[in-house]
């Protein structure tokens, strides 16, 4: 059955404009054949019959374009192939995860730069508005950190200015992950040259990080 629900959702507009057609055809069948063969009173009925057929088609056709105008492209659920939003239950890490790394683009030339410049301060237009984006932001650094990091990235995180890590805590606050920030403070500011503790204590919180992303989109999904 839900199947079924996420079908009909997702080709809501397709199958009003085959409606449509098959309420006008039908309308102009019954007005032909109907209405041509019959005398009298049944005549009429048959027209008017064919009419109401008619009318109705063209109102799902106003539908239609109603429902391809109201719906507005999600940044996270949006389809580019299919020009429409994919049905919410549908999207899960690796969606995310492509489209925070197109967001990382805009914020950094690198993936070194985060730790060398604080993104969070910049006046880019994806902390705009609400600043839905920053609890994103910093688990993705800290995810790219857990599984993409090289020796070079790993040094400039232990030679990262305090400014930059207390960002991220920050962005972590906001959706209410507190305790991952302060851990992630301690490790770094005990780190003494070394950052095998933290590689350690984010590879083991690779699948943590990646849960607490899609639920945030999901949980904020009408704030993108």
């Amino acid at each position: 059955m839900e199947k079924i629900k996420s079908f009909v959702k997702q080709n809501l507009q397709l199958i009003l404009l085959v409606l449509c057609g098959v309420l006008v055809v039908s309308g102009i069948l019954v007005i032909i054949f109907g209405g041509g063969d019959s005398d009298g009173g049944m005549k009429a009925l048959f027209i008017i019959f064919g009419i109401v057929l008619i009318a109705l088609g063209c109102s799902l056709l106003f539908f239609a374009a109603v429902v391809s105008s109201d719906e507005s492209a999600n940044f996270f659920l949006y389809d580019g192939k299919k020009k429409s939003n994919m049905p919410l239950e549908e999207l899960d890490f690796e969606g995310v995860n492509k489209k925070m790394t197109f967001v990382m683009t805009k914020l950094s030339s690198t993936a070194s730069d985060v730790w060398t410049e604080n993104v969070f301060e910049q006046n880019n237009e994806i902390f705009s508005g609400d600043d839905c984006f920053a609890p994103l932001v910093a688990y993705k650094i800290l995810y790219d950190l857990s599984v993409r990091a090289n020796e070079t990235i790993w040094n400039l995180y232990l030679m990262a200015s305090p400014a930059i890590i207390d960002s991220i805590v920050a962005a972590l606050e906001k959706n209410d992950d507190g305790e991952l920030g302060k851990v992630f403070k301690f490790l770094h500011e005990n780190a003494d040259g070394n950052y095998e503790r933290t590689k350690k204590f984010l590879t083991d919180n690779t699948k943590y990080i990646q849960s607490k992303m899609v639920k945030y989109v999901k949980a904020n999904i009408n704030r993108f």
